[in-house]
């Protein structure tokens, strides 16, 4: 019986009497289509379902297009499914509002108002800076 194989990075079929099997030392055994998708798989160490030209790309965007329809995602109007690194999946939210601060009270006419007290301490006051020396230039001879 013959038996027709997947290519490991591209997820199409292998004719019988194609192609090409990798046997790393740990026993893992490869079977490719071409050299390309050796080279990109065991040189360049990419990954079949990330290029759209692959099988895998389209088998990979059918499976998550279905668990999509299945399971909506919690957060209305996020798409369900990985994000790209550096990415927010759902949209953050707004950090706590600083409590009001208590009203003044009215005081009597005539009377200044007592200054409010700083929360945050003042910046050190800055040193002066000294003057450059000018450079010294030889006198044109």
């Amino acid at each position: 019986m013959v038996i027709k194989r997947q290519c490991s990075f591209c997820a199409q079929e292998i004719e019988p009497g194609t192609g090409m099997m990798f046997v790393k030392r740990d026993g893992t055994v490869f079977h490719f289509c071409t050299s390309s998708c050796r080279k990109q798989q065991l040189h360049l160490h990419r990954v079949g379902h990330r290029f759209k030209w692959t099988r895998a790309h389209e088998l990979k965007r059918a499976a998550d297009r279905s668990s999509a329809q299945k399971a909506p995602s919690a957060v209305p109007g996020v798409k369900a499914g990985r994000t790209r690194p550096g990415r927010r999946s759902a949209p953050a939210a707004e950090p706590p509002a600083a409590p009001a601060a208590p009203a003044a009270e009215p005081t009597p006419k005539g009377v200044a108002p007592a200054p409010e007290p700083t929360t945050a301490p003042s910046a050190p006051a800055a040193k002066p800076r000294r003057p450059r020396k000018k450079a010294e230039t030889a006198p044109a001879e």
